[in-house]
């Protein structure tokens, strides 16, 4: 009776520590997509205390919008350029690093910079810097005569700018996950390997890439995570345009939310948004059965 008595006694202590985090999850996580869920069944105008259950409409509405798939495939577009590139640049740069003894934490520190600015503001910088009429790089293609660039009003480089400034952005992040998981790998192994004759290369690709294989799944899922939130960054430099080749599904909804006030349909981008991370994310779990751990 005593030993239930503690064990009970226990659970009931476990339970209390962990009931903060679960009401935190519940009012800020869990209850927002119940709602939109409920919001997306539903003809629902923001400032309209009207409220009319349509049913599967909003879907109906969303599936034959050539505005939602034109926004799909431009996310589609987005998130893997700056996931690759970010991932790729992240690597390479903690690859030097690592070989570097005497300035690395400055180096990473560097790197890590753009991580920590708000985007909100750097966008703004951004903007500045990519000015067709008085920007910094214009003003270089001048100094150089070649010609000038409208490098956000363009539907034909806007995409590539953003792209850019996303992984300037991120780079830094990936780089940290990238320093984490070779830091981990013994340096035993790269002994040896030296003692059989094996140069920097053939390092990298038997010992450095394999063994960081957790660390690069876990990088790929939080760089897909940032790529598909993106928002504020687009929203600054070219709030979709031009001729929405920027719109992502973020600012789609934004829009159709709080420039359209259509929130029953916005509702359901939120929820087909939700669906397609999600998807996402038990694809790139799925990848974890070809992860080598040590």
């Amino acid at each position: 009776m005593n030993r239930t008595l503690q064990k009970a006694r226990h659970h009931a202590i476990s339970y209390a520590l962990i009931a903060p985090a679960f009401l935190v999850l519940a009012v800020f996580v869990f209850e927002p997509i119940v709602y939109s869920l409920v919001l997306s069944f539903q003809k629902y105008r923001l400032g309209f205390a009207t409220r009319r259950f349509v049913g599967f409409e909003n879907f109906k509405n969303l599936l034959a919008s050539p505005e939602f798939w034109q926004s799909l495939a431009i996310t589609a577009v987005y998130s893997f350029y700056m996931v690759a590139a970010s991932l790729v640049l992240g690597l390479f740069l903690a690859v030097v690093i690592t070989g570097r003894k005497n300035d690395a934490a400055f180096w990473q520190v560097i790197y890590f910079l753009p991580v920590t600015a708000t985007m909100a503001a750097m966008a703004i910088v951004w903007r500045f810097i990519l000015n067709v009429d008085f920007g910094f790089l214009n003003n270089l293609l001048r100094a150089l005569h070649l010609p000038v660039v409208n490098w956000l009003k363009d539907p034909r480089t806007a995409m590539g700018s953003v792209i850019f400034i996303s992984v300037w952005a991120n780079a830094g992040y990936a780089m940290v996950l990238f320093l984490a998981g070779i830091a981990n790998i013994p340096g035993s192994l790269y002994e040896a390997a030296a003692i059989d004759g094996s140069n920097k290369g053939q390092d990298f690709r038997f010992i450095t890439w394999p063994l960081i294989s957790p660390t690069t799944l876990f990088a790929v899922i939080i760089m897909t995570r940032r790529a598909l939130s993106s928002f504020d960054t687009i929203k600054v430099l070219t709030n979709g345009g031009p001729i929405n080749s920027t719109r992502v599904l973020s600012l789609l909804l934004y829009q159709e939310a709080f420039q359209f006030f259509n929130i029953g349909y916005a509702s359901v981008i939120a929820v087909v948004f939700f669906v397609l991370v999600l998807a996402v994310a038990l694809v790139q779990l799925k990848l974890e059965k070809r992860v080598f751990y040590q």
